[in-house]
């Protein structure tokens, strides 16, 4: 494998964020690379407190073990690291050693696939010196298709080149200083990831959202070129509103009556004050809004008895230390 460099050190701490769809994403090639069958976007997130995280550690052992949130985890499952692990090891002759991972998220409310696969990708930079980035990025997509969002942090897009998925990073999490998107928290089973993407390509106007989603991120990297980080939020509340519409015509049903109720509330107060709503595969409704105005949300949260959480937009997945 080209871009391989052994660091020689005996392990490593990561730090990699959880993330939000922005332009969502629906359909992938097959469940080995994961790549996805059409552009999308998100923004990686944390809380005002910074502690909705995943912290992964990479390390070499005896034996060969992955553990996640203190559970063992079989590493026949074809998305567990070990399959990659195994390549990137083979590279770097370990001469008898093993690697281990251990992954613990805190905190998070939704998106934590992506930040799981993003921690333990920036742990294999480090520890095999990986330069060549859009590799490594579609390497752990067999994890999770949405990893180059948690990977990148801030605002990112993800775009097909020649069939082969390329992530962007168009603003950082300093661009929306301005802005604080308020998760309320539903407590409904969510839909696997994988029976949304099973069945939403079924859909015969599924070309459609293929050229949908294409020229929305072309419009968004004029936004973000721009700073209209309003015009985002709408973006994606209009994508929102798209692809759920899509998602129940197939037969898959994310949003519940009670987030029905809650963004049918949202919108009867558009001309009070600015906000956006999103809502990607789980059982939440993120709501954006502009920092003045997070205190109206909370009002909303109450009265409707729903938890809420404070949300922010996080940076890229980063080393924590190294041993």
């Amino acid at each position: 494998m080209q871009g391989i460099k052994s660091r020689q050190l005996n392990g490593c701490e990561t730090l990699a964020f959880p993330t939000i769809g922005i332009v969502l994403l629906g359909g992938i090639s097959d469940s080995s690379k994961r790549y996805p069958l059409h552009n999308s976007a998100g923004i990686a997130y944390t809380s005002q407190d910074h502690d909705i995280y995943t912290r992964t550690r990479l390390f070499y052992s005896k034996e060969p073990s992955v553990t996640v949130n203190g559970h063992r985890v079989d590493p026949d499952d074809p998305r567990t690291p070990s399959h990659i692990l195994s390549r990137y090891a083979a590279v770097d002759q370990l001469n008898g050693k093993h690697l281990s991972v251990s992954s613990q998220n805190n905190g998070i409310i939704s998106g934590s696939s992506d930040a799981g696969a993003a921690a333990l990708a920036k742990a294999s930079q480090e520890m095999f010196g990986i330069s060549d980035m859009r590799s490594l990025e579609n390497d752990f997509r067999s994890i999770s298709e949405s990893v180059g969002r948690s990977l990148h942090g801030g605002l990112t897009v993800t775009e097909l080149i020649d069939g082969v998925p390329v992530s962007t990073k168009l603003l950082g999490p300093e661009d929306f200083n301005d802005y604080v998107i308020v998760a309320f928290m539903f407590s409904s089973v969510r839909n696997p990831s994988d029976a949304i993407h099973r069945n939403i390509v079924k859909s015969p106007v599924y070309s459609k959202r293929v050229i949908s989603t294409a020229k929305k991120c072309n419009i968004l990297r004029e936004l973000a070129a721009r700073r209209n980080i309003r015009g985002i939020f709408e973006l994606a509340m209009n994508d929102t509103d798209e692809y759920h519409s899509l998602l129940e015509s197939v037969g898959v049903k994310v949003i519940t009556s009670e987030m029905q109720a809650l963004i049918n509330r949202l919108k009867e107060q558009r001309e009070e004050f600015w906000r956006a709503y999103l809502v990607t595969g789980g059982t939440n409704v993120f709501v954006a809004t502009e920092k003045q105005n997070v205190s109206k949300l909370e009002e909303i949260a109450l009265s409707l008895n729903i938890p809420s959480k404070k949300l922010i937009v996080a940076g890229a997945a980063r080393v924590f230390v190294n041993f």
